[in-house]
């Protein structure tokens, strides 16, 4: 089901829709500062699970996860004043980055460093489900295993049925990938280069 939904101008029985969807452990499709995003509730360990079975992922993968502001970031990651400044600097926009997770963070979702990718979107979609949800979204790119990235709300509703149960429409969002940075112990490593520049934070 592909649905209509402005944040800013939101109508109730889509906005209800979306948020039964999250809270019955469902997985849904919505439009991000870089790709489409495929997401479920943070602590719903089945619905991860199926995100990880539906985008045919090993486990041992970490997801990357989207808040709403740098206070619930710190609830779930450790930040250095280094690493508020950065993040502070770059969000939102389209950056992952990698900080030490704090115990809060389902097990399954940490890397074997016990690390945990961050993501605030440039995008007010992404943000405001965190806000209705009232808990972090968990996020990855929205691939079907055979035809790859998936640009168009129509073809993920058609190629993905069944596994996702509804998709926000935000158009045809061609995109590049975030950008992956690691601050762990306040050294900048970059692990992707993408969408967002990364000669401001080198020189830094």
């Amino acid at each position: 089901m592909i649905v209509e939904w402005n944040p800013s101008r939101p109508k109730k029985r889509a906005t209800d829709s979306i948020l039964g969807a999250l809270q019955n452990g469902e997985i849904i499709a919505y439009p991000t500062d870089t790709f489409y995003g495929l997401g479920c509730d943070l602590f719903n360990i089945k619905a991860i699970r199926r995100l990880y079975e539906m985008r045919g992922l090993n486990e041992t993968r970490p997801l990357s996860i989207i808040f709403k502001d740098f206070k619930e970031i710190s609830i779930y990651a450790v930040m250095s004043d280094f690493a508020f400044r950065v993040l502070k600097a770059s969000l939102p926009g389209p950056y992952t980055f990698v900080l030490k997770a704090r115990r809060i963070i389902p097990r399954l979702l940490m890397s074997g460093k016990k690390e945990v990718g961050v993501r605030m979107p440039n995008h007010p979609v992404p943000i405001a489900l965190t806000r209705l949800l009232e808990r972090p979204l968990i996020n990855t790119s929205a691939k079907s295993p055979t035809l790859g990235l998936l640009t168009d709300p129509k073809e993920i509703e058609r190629y993905l049925k069944g596994a996702v149960s509804l998709v926000i429409d935000g158009g045809i969002i061609p995109g590049d990938p975030s950008t992956v940075i690691s601050l762990v112990d306040d050294e900048v490593k970059v692990l992707r280069e993408g969408k967002g520049p990364i000669t401001d934070l080198l020189a830094g």
